[in-house]
């Protein structure tokens, strides 16, 4: 039982930084969002003003390049926005992050129930094995949203800074 109760909580560390790396990665996604489209709306709304006209009409030195250089900004800064879709990658970070939670928490009330015996034997290797193909489908899921290490060491950092309630015992194999 001992060696179940080990693998159960393997399932569930993993589970832990696998929902915090994909939150971090959502928020460092998220945060690339802000800096390219705030800017982009920003340029938009100043060549698509009068603004843009009263400078430089008249104008015969660079000043009257200067709607040619904002157009060509706010261009790139949309091609990129495109390109990199943040949005469906932030939305994705969060969904697989959800959904390792959903895995940590069943972990949780299982092992509850195992220490408080409330579930018969035979049933317990079943429900690991539940929860660990349901932990494989979302690691295959994840793939499509990859993380990196700074989003791993940075979970991993908020877990042992106590960002979130877990024991020593909650973390040790």
């Amino acid at each position: 039982m001992e060696e179940t109760r080990t693998k159960l909580k393997r399932i569930k560390i993993d589970s832990i930084y696998g929902k915090k790396k994909h939150f971090n990665a959502a928020d460092r996604i998220e945060r690339w969002h802000y800096w390219l489209g705030i800017p982009l709306v920003l340029i938009n709304i100043i060549t698509g003003s009068v603004l843009c006209y009263v400078i430089t009409d008249g104008q015969t030195s660079w000043i009257k390049f200067i709607p040619l250089f904002l157009s060509l900004i706010a261009t790139v800064l949309s091609g990129l926005q495109t390109f990199f879709n943040f949005q469906k990658k932030v939305e994705g970070h969060r969904r697989i992050g959800n959904k390792y939670l959903f895995v940590m928490k069943k972990c949780d009330r299982l092992e509850g129930y195992i220490v408080d015996g409330i579930i018969e034997k035979n049933s317990i290797a079943e429900e690991v094995e539940i929860i660990a193909a349901e932990a494989n489908s979302i690691n295959q899921e994840a793939e499509s949203f990859p993380t990196s290490k700074k989003d791993y060491d940075i979970a991993r950092q908020g877990v042992l800074k106590g960002e979130e309630s877990y024991s020593e015992k909650d973390l040790e194999l």
